[in-house]
């Protein structure tokens, strides 16, 4: 229901009654799939691992970061294409900077977590995240291949640090009885921060096309002149700049917490 209708509210509005009603099934079903995993002996999804904060912000950063990673993955062949007139096997070129960058540094990410611990890794990924997505707000019409790739590259580096990390810091803060709990927890958080992503994120720039032309473009958003598809492309960029540094400020917190309770947790000292 959340997925239909942000996809069809692209079309018809978020304001139409239909979609108003997919909005509120979907608060429904939610609500009522919890009640019953509370009180079911054997639940799909053990709530009581909810109970800790840390394990909570950790679930929350992973799924801001795939909403904001898939939304980019799927508005940039349009960018690369109707604006920059790249052919799609230059398209395909410039689009795999992001995983062969995260391939080189999330097996360094993970080493460097398992020496210093994954907060820190997780925060100066989202740092680093922070850093490109706001470089990507700022492409143009003017945009170089150079360019697009030195932009790009902070995200795929930023996401390599953050993902390693992350997973393990989400797999030790529950017992070992609930691993495979928290492994299901993961996938979900991936898959719905993907499928929500495209659809906000792509409704988002849409929604600004519109906004800049003042009607609905003949052909759509893709349809639009380059200029106002990439001036909705910064608006929405934007938009992820402040979910990543929201991500970033849920993450220090989470290392001043941790940190906190291992203090506290140490013996006193004799004097």
């Amino acid at each position: 229901a959340l997925l239909m209708a942000l996809t069809w509210g692209q079309q018809m509005g978020f304001t139409e009654p239909a979609i108003l009603a997919l909005f509120a099934a979907w608060l429904l079903f939610l609500a009522i799939f919890l009640l019953i995993e509370w009180k079911s002996p054997q639940p799909m999804i053990d709530l009581n691992l909810f109970r800790n904060s840390l394990f909570n912000i950790n679930l929350i950063t992973g799924l801001i970061i795939f909403i904001c990673m898939a939304g980019t993955i799927i508005l940039m062949p349009f960018f690369l294409e109707n604006v920059l007139g790249y052919d799609t096997r230059a398209v395909g070129f410039l689009l795999a900077i992001v995983p062969i960058s995260m391939g080189i540094v999330s097996p360094i990410s993970g080493a460097l977590s398992d020496r210093f611990g994954t907060r820190p890794m997780t925060v100066l990924g989202l740092a680093v995240l922070v850093v490109g997505f706001f470089a990507v707000s700022t492409l143009s019409t003017e945009t170089t291949a150079l360019g697009y790739v030195l932009r790009f590259l902070p995200i795929g580096v930023g996401i390599g640090m953050f993902q390693s990390p992350n997973n393990s810091a989400v797999m030790g803060a529950v017992p070992p009885t609930r691993l495979g709990v928290a492994s299901g927890l993961l996938s979900v958080t991936r898959t719905l921060g993907q499928s929500a992503g495209i659809a906000a994120l792509g409704a988002l720039w849409a929604s600004r096309v519109i906004y800049r032309v003042g009607t609905a473009p003949v052909g759509g958003a893709t349809a639009a002149p380059a200029a106002i598809q990439v001036a909705a492309l910064s608006d929405t960029f934007g938009v992820t700049v402040v979910l990543t540094c929201l991500a970033l400020l849920l993450a220090v917190w989470a290392l001043v917490q941790e940190r906190r309770r291992r203090r506290l947790a140490e013996p006193a000292q004799p004097h």
